[in-house]
C-alpha cells in the first residue's frame, strides 16, 4: 500500500471536512463570523493541515522517521478537529438561534413593560456559554484521543477459564502480540520495552497475529527481537491483512529467514508435560467488507488437519471474524485482532459493539466452551484512542 494512499486520502477528508466547517460557521452561527479572530481560526486550522500533510509528504520521501511521525500526528488532530466541529457546530448553531430568539423576546418585553426577566435573562446566558463551550468541548476531545494514542503500550495478565483444560497447561500463559504497524507511530524501542516488561510474566509463548510492520524494514529486527526472548515453548506467526498489502512474497521470505514459523492454513503440535498444545493459523482473506465465511471455513480445516482429538487447540486468526466457525470445530481459545477496538472504548469494551449486534470488536468472548481474546492491539495507522489503551495482553489459561 504506498504513501500515497494515505496521504491522497487525508487530503480528501480534510478538503471535504474544511469546507463543513466554514459553511457552518457563516451559515449556522451567523453572529461568530463577525467576529475577525473566528473567522482566521476558520481558515487557519485547514491551512494548518496542509501544511501538516506536506511534512507527511516531504519525511516519507526521505525517510525521516520522527518527522513523518509528527506531520501524520498533526495532520490526525486536525482532521480529529474538523470532524468534532462538523458535528458540534450544528447544535450551537441551533442554541446560537434559541438565544437570539429569547434576546429579541427580552429585549421587546423590556421596551413594553420597561423591566427585565432574570429567569429569560439566565437562560440566555446559559445558551449563548452553551453554544460556544460544545465546539471547544469537541477540539479538546480530540486533542486527548491524539495524544492517548502515544501512551504507554499496556503489557497486563488476563485470566481465561477453561474447564476442559488439562492439568499440564493450568497457569500456561500466552504472550499475543497483534497490530504492531511498525514504522507508523510505534517503532523497534516500542516493541523492545513490551518483550522486556512482558519478560516480568514469564510467558511460555509468544503468538504474533498479523500486522507486524508496515515498514518491512523493521520487520527482521523485530523478529529477531522475538528470537533472543526465547521463550520455553516458542513463537509463531500468522498472517494479518498489512502483509498481503506490504508485499506477501518479501514478508514471508524474511519470515522464513527469522526461524520463527510461519502458520498459514496450518499447525503445530506441542507437548506440555503429558498434555498436547495444538498452535494453529489462519490465513487471512486479505479483502475489506466482503462475507468470508467460505474462506475461515476452508482455512481454519486445513490448519487443523494434523491436530489430535484430545490436544487443546489455539488458533491465530488475524480477523475476529473466524471465531463464529472456530467455536464449532473444537477449538478451544481463538486469539484475533484487526479492529483496533475501534480506537474508543468504555469500561473494557468498544464503544462501538452496541451499534454493531454480533461484531466482535475487542475483549473476550465465549461460545460454548471455546474462547476468543481480541487484541486491542499494539499500534494503528490512525492517532486516535480514547478509552482503549495500546495493549499487549498476557493470555493465562487457568482451570475451573
Amino acid at each position: 500500500m504506498s504513501i500515497l494512499f494515505p496521504l491522497i486520502f487525508s487530503l480528501i477528508v480534510l478538503a471535504i471536512f474544511s469546507t463543513l466547517e466554514i459553511l457552518l460557521i457563516r451559515t449556522l452561527n451567523r453572529a461568530w463570523w463577525r467576529h475577525r479572530i473566528v473567522r482566521m481560526a476558520s481558515y487557519s486550522l485547514p491551512i494548518f493541515g496542509v501544511v501538516s500533510l506536506i511534512i507527511w509528504f516531504i519525511a516519507e520521501f526521505n525517510k525521516i522517521g520522527w518527522l513523518e511521525s509528527i506531520g501524520s500526528s498533526l495532520a490526525a488532530l486536525t482532521i480529529i478537529s474538523l470532524l468534532g466541529l462538523t458535528l458540534s457546530l450544528p447544535i450551537s448553531g441551533l442554541l446560537n438561534l434559541l438565544h437570539h430568539r429569547l434576546e429579541k423576546k427580552g429585549n421587546k418585553a423590556k421596551e413594553i413593560f420597561e423591566v427585565s426577566s432574570q429567569p429569560d435573562r439566565n437562560r440566555r446566558i446559559f445558551l449563548k456559554g452553551a453554544a460556544a463551550a460544545l465546539p471547544l468541548a469537541t477540539l479538546s476531545t480530540g486533542a486527548t484521543g491524539v495524544a492517548r494514542a502515544f501512551q504507554d503500550i499496556r503489557v497486563y495478565k488476563i485470566t481465561v477459564p477453561f474447564s476442559n483444560l488439562p492439568s499440564a497447561l493450568d497457569g500456561f500463559k500466552i504472550l499475543h502480540l497483534s497490530d504492531s504497524h511498525l514504522g507508523i507511530y510505534k517503532m523497534l524501542d516500542d516493541w523492545e520495552d513490551i518483550l522486556t516488561r512482558a519478560n516480568n510474566f514469564k510467558p511460555d509463548i509468544i503468538l504474533i497475529t498479523g500486522d507486524i510492520a508496515d515498514d518491512l524494514n523493521l520487520l527482521p529486527s523485530a523478529l529477531k527481537m522475538i528470537q533472543d526472548s526465547n521463550p520455553p515453548s516458542g513463537a509463531f506467526v500468522s498472517l494479518g491483512n498489512h502483509e498481503y498489502y506490504r508485499g506477501i512474497d518479501e514478508v514471508i521470505k524474511i519470515i522464513d529467514k527469522s526461524g520463527i514459523p510461519l502458520l498459514r492454513s496450518n499447525g503445530t503440535q506441542i507437548n506440555i508435560g503429558n498434555s498436547s498444545l495444538y498452535i494453529s493459523g489462519a490465513d487471512d482473506p486479505r479483502y475489506l467488507h466482503q462475507d468470508h465465511t467460505d474462506f475461515f471455513q476452508k482455512t481454519i480445516d486445513k490448519s487443523l488437519e494434523n491436530a489430535s482429538t484430545d490436544s487443546f487447540k489455539v488458533l491465530m486468526s488475524h480477523r475476529p471474524e473466524g471465531f463464529d466457525y472456530a467455536s464449532q470445530t473444537g477449538i478451544n481459545l481463538t486469539l484475533s485482532g484487526h479492529t483496533h477496538g475501534g480506537q474508543i472504548g468504555f469500561a473494557g469494551k468498544s464503544f462501538f459493539e452496541s451499534f454493531f449486534n454480533g461484531k466482535y470488536l475487542w475483549g473476550k468472548y465465549e461460545n460454548g466452551t471455546s474462547e476468543m481474546y481480541i487484541s486491542s492491539g499494539i499500534g494503528h495507522w490512525f492517532p486516535f484512542r480514547l478509552g482503549c489503551p495500546p495493549e499487549a495482553p498476557i493470555i493465562e489459561l487457568k482451570s475451573v
